[in-house]
């Protein structure tokens, strides 16, 4: 393999199995973070950003009219690039390392 093939990025992103989490998800960043870039396709949903992502569950719970926790979340998720942090009320994925 040569050098320069592969390049660093700060893309971060999720993929969530589609449903009306992924819905309810997607209307949620879109309106936080309307930087982000959301894709929906026929089985998932991938929503990627510069840097930083968050998904504030009680956003989610608000949009989808019923509690949405970190466990619901997490069934959702298909996959995720960058650094996982998941909390009570909020999932974030970043560049950066959290301890």
């Amino acid at each position: 393999m040569s050098e320069g093939l592969l390049q660093e990025n700060n893309i971060v992103g999720i993929k969530l199995m589609n449903g009306d989490e992924a819905k309810a998800i997607a209307a949620v960043v879109a309106e936080t973070q309307p930087d982000a870039s959301i894709e929906v396709l026929s089985t998932y949903t991938s929503i990627r950003a510069q840097n930083h992502l968050e998904v504030d569950l009680v956003q989610v719970s608000e949009q989808l009219g019923r509690p949405f926790d970190p466990p619901t979340f997490l069934v959702t998720l298909a996959s995720y690039t960058g650094n996982i942090n998941v909390e009570d009320e909020r999932i974030t994925v970043s560049t950066e390392l959290t301890v």
